[in-house]
């Protein structure tokens, strides 16, 4: 791969087809997952596995042939959690009475290729001069090395994967041997107190991927919101929310903790980080400044130059272009619900400016947790509060009046829908730098 003139299988119609079809498998199964339990996972690591068992039934497969399956085929897994986090909301407003799956496919497509735009000058910062971890990104690019050069790999990655199995088929989800989760709750006069920790062997092998340091900003996190705020919100501010308080009457310790958690807790995480990819972007200016100048300079020197594979980025031009044809449509989307010009145009440049930002938190947490860890739901509900504070603005106090069709509310269903094509972008631009970071 670092011989710039070496020509080696890559794109290949088989690739394609092949990742087409396992990206229709993988993402149907997340939708089910995230529809049914609330999370989705990264499909990178499985598409790997199938992908080269597939091409060695067909003759073999190169090493680059194969990362170009499991990159389209974890792209379809994303795509779907981009979905199902926002589209439903639509069901549920009553501005649909049933899902219009043309204006998914607009929604989710669209907000797609926005996502692998955006990620484009992130790559250079994110992966090249500022390198983070990628941990999901490592381990599918050590089952493709370790697919292409069978031996001691190859063993580790049998082994590790028939203990997690064994692991996961005792636990409460297979036989019920042991627990998923080993937590414990009470209360210590008016406080409350848990302790608790999931004992999945995924997360066990994500750890020890993402190393210490980033393991301890995780654990860091948690004891900030379960042994910290938690406890202070049940002492002093249960009262100023009665729908809450009425909620977990007679319920368990560990009840009220999770429903604290859920209705109030969970916010302080998506401010945190809202903030850090806010500060992470501020941070990177110069790389995102370089990766944008180099980009340009790459495009004005031609194709007459050969250049490695890990310094081939799509030209700022045709990503320019590209941006503008995928907006245009969408402006016109936001028209058709709204109906006000001065309201859909700056509904798509709220699109436009939270989309790249929340792409590159998006693109930040998956570098350092993994994309199965991404809290996608976290930026869309970001999102949606940020697009509604504006809209508010715009629209006044006859826009909270305002109902569009099936007598939905107009605000809500505008900010559902500008929060569905970001969390759509976000989710693929996340696992995008994750699939690049596989291949670098």
């Amino acid at each position: 791969m670092s011989n710039p003139g070496e020509k080696v299988p890559q794109l290949t119609l088989r690739a394609v087809v092949l990742a087409i079809v396992l990206a229709v498998i993988l993402s149907a199964a997340n939708a089910y997952l995230g529809l049914f339990a609330g999370l989705t996972i990264a499909t990178a690591i499985p598409a790997a596995v199938v992908s080269m068992g597939v091409l060695r039934l067909l003759g073999g497969g190169s090493i680059l042939e194969n990362n170009i399956v499991q990159t389209g085929a974890s792209a379809g897994s994303s795509i779907a959690a981009g979905v199902i986090f926002t589209i439903p909301a639509l069901i549920i407003l009553g501005y649909w009475q049933d899902f219009k799956y043309l204006w998914v496919l607009a929604i989710a497509g669209l907000g797609g290729l926005l996502g692998v735009l955006f990620s484009v000058p992130l790559r250079r910062s994110m992966i090249v001069e500022e390198p983070l971890p990628f941990p999901e990104g490592k381990a599918a690019a050590e089952v493709l090395k370790a697919g292409e050069n069978p031996g001691p790999g190859l063993k580790i990655l049998a082994f590790s994967a028939t203990l997690g199995g064994l692991i996961k088929a005792a636990a409460a989800s297979g036989m019920r041997l042991i627990p998923d989760t080993a937590a414990g709750a009470g209360f210590f006069g008016k406080y409350l107190g848990y302790l608790g920790t999931n004992l999945s062997p995924a997360l066990l092998g994500v750890g020890y991927i993402v190393g210490l340091n980033i393991g301890i900003v995780v654990v860091s996190g948690s004891i900030l919101s379960w042994h910290i705020a938690i406890p202070i919100y049940h002492a002093f501010f249960l009262d100023s929310d009665p729908a809450l308080a009425q909620k977990i009457v007679g319920a368990g310790a560990e009840d009220i903790a999770g429903a604290i958690w859920s209705a109030k807790i969970r916010y302080l995480g998506v401010g945190a980080m809202l903030i850090g990819g806010v500060w992470t972007l501020f941070s990177l200016r110069k790389s995102l400044l370089s990766g944008v100048k180099s980009g340009i300079a790459a495009a004005r020197k031609g194709s007459g130059e050969l250049v490695a594979e890990t310094e081939r980025d799509l030209p700022m031009k045709w990503m320019l272009i590209a941006l503008v044809v995928f907006v245009l449509p969408l402006l016109g989307l936001y028209q058709a619900i709204v109906g006000l010009w001065h309201v859909s145009i700056p509904m798509a440049i709220i699109m436009i400016v939270a989309g790249f930002l929340f792409v590159s938190v998006s693109a930040y947490l998956a570098g350092l947790v993994g994309s199965s860890n991404n809290p996608v739901s976290g930026i869309t509900i970001a999102t949606i509060l940020f697009a509604s504070a504006v809209l508010l603005v715009l629209l006044g106090e006859a826009g909270k009046q305002a109902v569009g069709v099936n007598g939905a509310p107009l605000g809500a269903v505008a900010a559902i829908m500008i929060g569905a094509v970001v969390c759509c972008a976000a989710a693929v631009g996340g696992d995008n730098l994750q699939d690049l970071k596989a291949g670098y």
